[in-house]
């Protein structure tokens, strides 16, 4: 009994102060963390050609991994998205006066800020394969080194390359095939999935070629 009255009187407090009951509501803050780390992970497909790039570790076929699950994980981001907007923005059923500290709580302005900055961050990440290729020319450029004098023999090597569907991807690739000793003229078309290579058939072979590959996270066969 004693504890039904302070329940009630404390809400009585709460009414005349003009401050709303504690907000059990979940916060967009999670559901905007979320759709972030989503749509990091669906943009995995072109960030982990170059990562596997610039550090020497790969992991076969995870690129190509990712791309297929990409459609899926954009959409569960946007979906947590969604859920995040709605819990920012859906109407409070506490009756609050015009411009009282309950009609905008600083926990719901810190809510949608966060909100907003995760949709920024989302479309960058989202987006990221459209513009991943200035990204891969910008950080592997200058990795990779010619040879500097024409081989005695030249031998062309064409490739399919499994999973390879952005500029990005295309442009780790190369940056691989470059860096086999003997390989001389490198083409790489994410378009049409494949690889043309030009290289000294005395200093290298197509296995080291498609061993490149292969550590770019790619499956490879040759045509």
């Amino acid at each position: 009994m004693r504890q039904a009255f302070r329940e009630a009187n404390a809400g009585i407090n709460n009414s005349d102060s003009g401050q709303p009951p504690p907000n059990k509501s979940k916060s967009p803050t999670l559901f905007a963390a979320g759709s972030v780390f989503a749509a990091i992970i669906a943009s995995f497909c072109c960030i982990l050609p170059i990562v596997f790039a610039l550090t020497g570790f790969s992991i076969l076929g995870a690129s190509a991994l990712f791309d297929a699950w990409r459609p899926y994980l954009l959409g569960l981001t946007f979906g947590l998205l969604g859920l995040g907007v709605y819990f920012a923005y859906r109407p409070r059923r506490e009756q609050c006066a015009p411009g009282s500290a309950c009609a905008m709580p600083a926990t719901n302005r810190s809510g949608r800020l966060m909100l907003w900055l995760a949709t920024a961050a989302v479309v960058l990440f989202a987006a990221f394969p459209y513009y991943s290729g200035a990204v891969a020319e910008l950080l592997l450029s200058g990795t990779s080194s010619a040879a500097a004098s024409e081989p005695p023999k030249l031998a062309h090597a064409s490739l399919v390359i499994k999973g390879m569907d952005c500029a990005a991807c295309a442009g780790a690739v190369e940056d691989k095939l470059k860096a086999v000793k003997g390989v001389r003229n490198v083409a790489v078309s994410a378009e049409s999935q494949k690889a043309e290579v030009d290289y000294d058939a005395g200093a290298t072979t197509v296995s080291e070629l498609e061993k490149a590959i292969k550590d770019a996270g790619y499956e490879v066969r040759k045509i």
